[in-house]
């Protein structure tokens, strides 16, 4: 039994170290959590710049360590106020490291001892300032728009000091924006990552941003990631296409704009979208925003705009969902017009695009103001231009009333424009020819064989008995001189049902609506107005 005790004893007194070194780990973390105050890092900062003691830069980095835990791991945003005060006070010290030589190269060993150690802080710096850029939180932290401000900050520090721009510098930046985790992508493909935007903001406003956003070794950047996982693939995608969805910055003068660029750019601009479209599994979403874009933000900034050629009529060729052909029309005529490309079944392509289903997608507005200008050359033969205009009053049969609404005034246009199709308006054969039958083969795909021009625009009379007033209305322009030159198409294209239904309530009339088909003298008549049995007391 003693024997037994004692072991107990021995156990008791072994457990003792354990617990003296789990006390001393905890002392020992509490310590290295030491937070800094404010007035110590701004102490440590100021001996940093003017006393030139850069062992400050130490503590002041490794409270990122801190700063990063309680952000990630804890939340606390208590600690954002005090990450950005460490941000702002690192990035004043760096310029003027920058600007003072500290970190160039010298013959002076102790100084070049010096600059190497020095560089290395620095280079821990930006990575932290990456870090923030590239990091999700769970919440939004001002610190993370700071690391931005604050990494071009020393960008223009470098670029003042060395009189050129740091590209590879600026690589760094790029690549932890593509690469971002931060927000979360849309049904649609595209991202509401809120660094990013802030970036594409200082984007448009810098030139030297612009002009060297894409570099070979961001392509290749791009080939590398082509092997991750389907959702960080989805979130670079979505990053990439707001850096360019609007080319290089808006249309002012502080953009850059295609004429701006190289044909070196322009190859390293290609170079980076071709890696880009290339990333496996693109949705349909994704495949979507890329040709909605096409004419006006890619195109024009590539170095060979007609190798896109291929890529854009399999699209069409291939792709059964029709708002990608309205997508991809745009840029074909693009290509046509401005690279003399040439594509002979472009009006045939365009003929099949109207469908019923024309009139219901949300492209709906954009097409017809695409449609306008295809059709605005005087050069197009008659039976072409008749084939379209009897195509789209066959249309307005079915088409929903705002569809309508667009379609008149569209055709009213058209035939302004080309005098020749008016014969469809008065085509006296068939009312004199008791057997004449309508030549318009709706079901013909060539518009230049349909018989159109041989054919009227019964279509159009028929509407003039439609359901809705203000259609009915337009719709008897046909029936009067057109003394009209042409009817601006921006009036006629936003109109929904709600806006038809609110034009119809605002609308005055001239005289008292009629509320009862007979009049009355008295509110029940001159006789008792209640059933037998019932009278009024």
């Amino acid at each position: 039994m003693a024997k037994k005790r004692g072991s107990k004893g021995n156990a008791l007194v072994a457990k003792k170290p354990k617990a003296d070194k789990e006390e001393k780990r905890q002392v020992v973390e509490a310590v290295e959590e030491k937070i800094l105050e404010h007035h110590e890092i701004a102490e440590l900062a100021e001996k940093v710049t003017k006393d030139r003691k850069y062992n400050g830069l130490v503590p002041l980095i490794d409270e990122y360590q801190i700063i990063e835990k309680k952000l990630l791991k804890e939340g606390d945003q208590s600690f954002d106020k005090h990450a950005r005060l460490l941000t702002e006070k690192l990035t004043k010290c760096f310029e003027v490291l920058i600007l003072s030589s500290v970190m160039e190269e010298t013959k002076d060993e102790k100084k070049k001892l010096i600059a190497s150690w020095v560089r290395d802080k620095y280079d821990k710096f930006r990575a932290r300032l990456c870090w923030f850029v590239n990091t999700r939180l769970p919440f939004q932290a001002s610190v993370q728009l700071d690391a931005v401000d604050s990494y071009l900050a020393l960008l223009e520090a470098e670029t003042t000091k060395h009189g050129e721009f740091p590209v590879a510098m600026y690589q760094e930046l790029v690549i932890a924006l593509l690469a971002s985790d931060i927000g979360c992508n849309r049904p649609d493909g595209r991202s509401d990552n809120y660094v990013v935007q802030a970036f594409l903001a200082l984007l448009c406003d810098d030139r030297n941003l612009q002009l060297n956003l894409f570099q070979d070794s961001l392509a290749d950047k791009l080939v590398e990631w082509q092997s991750l996982e389907r959702p960080t693939r989805d979130k670079i995608f979505a990053n990439y296409f707001e850096l360019i969805k609007d080319g290089l910055g808006p249309d002012d003068e502080e953009s850059t704009s295609p004429d701006d660029l190289t044909d070196d750019l322009k190859a390293k601009f290609q170079k980076c979208f071709l890696a880009w479209v290339r990333l496996p599994d693109l949705s349909a979403a994704q495949y979507k925003l890329i040709l909605n874009s096409m004419d006006y933000s890619i195109l024009p900034y590539l170095s060979t705009p007609s190798s896109m050629m291929d890529f854009l009529t399999d699209s069409f060729d291939q792709e059964e969902d029709e708002v990608v052909h309205l997508l991809v029309i745009k840029s074909l005529w693009q290509l046509m017009k401005d690279y003399n490309l040439e594509y002979p079944d472009f009006y045939n392509k365009l003929y099949s695009l109207l469908t019923p289903n024309l009139l219901y997608i949300r492209y709906r507005a954009r097409f017809f103001r695409q449609l306008d200008l295809f059709l605005s050359s005087t050069h197009l033969s008659a039976n072409l231009v008749a084939s379209f205009i009897k195509r789209l009053a066959r249309l307005a049969l079915s088409a929903p009333a705002p569809g309508v609404v667009i379609l008149f005034p569209f055709i009213y246009n058209l035939l302004k424009r080309h005098p020749t199709c008016m014969i469809m308006l008065q085509n006296l054969e068939g009312r004199n020819n008791p057997d004449y039958k309508d030549p318009f083969d709706n079901k013909e795909t060539n518009p230049q064989k349909t018989g159109a021009l041989g054919s009227s625009l019964w279509e159009l009379e028929t509407l003039q008995s439609h359901y809705h007033p203000n259609i009915a209305t337009l719709a008897r322009i046909f029936g009067e001189p057109f003394r009209k030159p042409s009817y601006n198409m921006e009036d006629f294209l936003d109109w929904t049902y709600a806006s038809l239904l609110d034009s119809e309530e605002k609308r005055r009339y001239k005289g008292l609506a009629a509320l009862e088909y007979e009049e009355w003298e008295t509110l029940f008549g001159q006789d008792n107005a209640f059933m037998e049995g019932w009278k009024l007391r």
